[in-house]
């Protein structure tokens, strides 16, 4: 039922566009009142390819349906053409029945009405006694659409005999008809008042194969409903083909018709109308009441996920495991200083709460200052320096870099762990032989290595010493940075052999330094050895071509990346080619500096 008077002040609900209610808006909209879901997710939790659900499995969902505030359930008993039903429909019959679910059970069957022509072998009478021992209170026969005229008059009858027969059963019915967006309007319309006469509690109807767009879906439902000489509820069943099962839900929703939906959107192809989605819709964009315990939406969305075996996507709306995950810069940091409850709610359309979840954030590939001092806020910091930003962002950074395989990214518990052990280290004032040393290491061009360490001064902390590193590479002269680079090893070389007459110190920060470009570049060391000649090659060609080394930070990357980059890098213009040369290998020394002064992963 509509409910426009909720929709601003539900706690947890989000802060709705005003249009959503405005007055022309309401006037298309003809909800059932009051509006019920017809759940299907234990029949197509079934139909889904691969699952693995077992008889406890599927009570455990129904359990769960349960506790959500399902009021009715369909599932199907198919004998296609047998003398008996498929086992695997009649053992979910029997799971269902024997849990003694409260929700009403309406069970679909193909043996009870025929298209007039073709002929089960096995007997509607016979079916009817099956579902009535079995425990079944309604049955669901389906029509087809009869071949000829002759073929819908023989329908009629067995549809009546049908009615007959389950009324003395015990047996209360609906109907269902498939493919209905593609049969013979009027003989499908006159079948469905036949059936309403005869005592057909609800009309089901079935968009098989998503035929209808959303709008004809509304002009669909509307031409049927006023078809009707007699009005009954009728559901719509839609599948998601075209990625539209959700929004022809709602269409068919907002003409009258009660929607057809699955959790998770399980089903066979490419799945069904998602429960999760067409309720928080329906809820949020409508304001709908549909019944149900929203806050318990995510638990029985685990809960199928679980007992089918099919993952939920992480880019599933509103139940996968990035819907209220927050990694853009902006995003992160109003997670960690507005919190849970936020409202409106943090970059989404809910409040997590409302569907029994939470908002978490991770450290991804894209960062800002205002994430750090965030990040440092919650965790007892908020005396920052201005070097100590920049270099907790670039350590941070470089970690996620470091990631081998998706997802790409920091936890917080990662984040917080590496923030604290980083901050540490930038507080650190290093001794000067040790300063000296780790530049060397670094990169041992001894005038770029004098300049940063006057600029740093002589009590400068590592933050600083980093920082001036930093700035002194981007200061660099052209002549500086072409000698700088020269320093670095050839990519996919072997190591330079040290000069004899090095003293002990600089032989062993040579040995460092080798062992970390060892580390950068292992994509490329551990490839086939084609592929590193062919790097080797390029990287010598790019050198010969524009009179510099080729850098590139490489940590984290594959062989095949390095060649795209040099490929892509050799036909370029020198001034833009310096400027690129540059940025990399101020990466380059600045992660060196991060594992020799900061993490201390390294030391002399």
């Amino acid at each position: 039922m509509l409910n426009p008077e909720r929709r601003p002040h539900v706690p947890g609900s989000h802060a709705v566009s005003p249009v959503n209610f405005d007055p022309q808006v309401l006037a298309e909209f003809d909800f059932p009142a009051p509006l019920r879901l017809i759940d299907s997710t234990l029949r197509k939790t079934l139909f889904t390819a691969g699952h693995t659900t077992s008889r406890l499995g599927f009570q455990r969902i129904a359990e769960a349906l349960t506790e959500l505030g399902v009021r009715e359930e369909s599932i199907n008993v198919n004998w296609t053409g047998a003398t008996y039903p498929a086992p695997q429909d009649w053992a979910l019959l029997e799971a269902v029945v024997e849990g003694g679910f409260p929700f009403r059970l309406n069970v679909y069957t193909d043996t009870l009405v025929g298209n007039g022509r073709d002929h089960q072998p096995v007997s509607m009478r016979q079916t009817v006694d099956m579902l009535a021992a079995a425990g079944v209170t309604t049955a669901a026969p389906g029509i087809l659409q009869a071949p000829d005229d002759d073929a819908q008059k023989r329908q009629l009858d067995e549809l009546e005999a049908y009615f007959a027969y389950a009324g003395q059963a015990g047996l209360d019915t609906t109907i269902t008809f498939a493919q209905v967006g593609r049969r013979d309007f009027d003989r499908m319309l006159a079948m469905a008042d036949h059936a309403v006469r005869l005592g057909a509690r609800r009309l089901d109807l079935m968009d098989s194969t998503s035929s209808l767009a959303p709008e004809a879906m509304k002009r669909f439902v509307r031409r049927f409903r006023a078809g009707l000489a007699r009005q009954v509820p009728l559901t719509m069943h839609v599948h998601d083909e075209f990625g539209l099962a959700t929004a022809g839900a709602i269409a068919a929703a907002t003409a009258g018709a009660h929607p057809d939906v699955a959790m998770n959107g399980m089903s066979y192809r490419c799945g069904f109308a998602p429960l999760e989605e067409v309720v928080l819709a329906l809820e949020t964009l409508y304001g709908v009441d549909t019944g149900l315990r929203l806050e318990r939406i995510q638990h029985v969305a685990r809960v199928v996920a679980r007992e089918s075996g099919v993952p939920l996507p992480p880019l599933k709306p509103l139940t996968g495991g990035y819907a209220y995950l927050k990694h853009m810069p902006g995003d992160v940091a109003a997670a960690l200083t507005q919190g849970q409850d936020a409202f409106p709610p943090v970059s989404h359309g809910l409040v997590p709460a409302r569907m029994g979840q939470e908002m978490t954030w991770v450290w991804g590939g894209l960062s800002s200052e205002g994430m750090v001092r965030a990040l440092a806020a919650q965790q007892g910091h908020d005396d920052l320096t201005g070097a100590e930003t920049r270099a907790l962002r670039r350590c941070l950074d470089a970690a996620v870099a470091a990631v081998p395989a998706y997802p790409r990214w920091l936890s917080p518990q990662q984040a917080a762990a590496r923030f604290d052990a980083v901050l540490a280290g930038l507080r650190q004032v290093p001794e000067p032989a040790s300063a000296r040393w780790a530049l060397h290491a670094a990169n041992p061009h001894g005038p770029w290595r004098e300049r940063v360490l006057a600029r740093a001064g002589d009590s400068a902390t590592v933050a600083e010493l980093v920082d001036a590193a930093w700035q002194e590479v981007e200061a660099a002269s052209t002549a500086d940075l072409v000698a700088m680079l020269a320093h670095c090893k050839p990519m996919a070389a072997e190591p330079e052999r040290a000069e004899p007459h090095q003293d002990g110190a600089a032989a062993e920060a040579r040995a460092v330094r080798d062992g970390m470009s060892a580390r950068e570049e292992s994509g490329v060391l551990d490839a086939d050895g084609a592929v590193r000649r062919l790097v080797a090659e390029l990287a010598a060609g790019y050198e010969r071509g524009l009179g510099f080394r080729y850098v590139l930070s490489s940590a984290g990357l594959g062989a095949q990346d390095v060649l795209m980059d040099v490929r892509i890098r050799s036909g370029r213009e020198e001034e833009v080619e310096l400027h690129r040369a540059r940025r990399e290998l101020r990466t380059i020394i600045d992660n060196r500096l991060a594992q020799l002064l900061i993490l201390a992963e390294v030391t002399p």
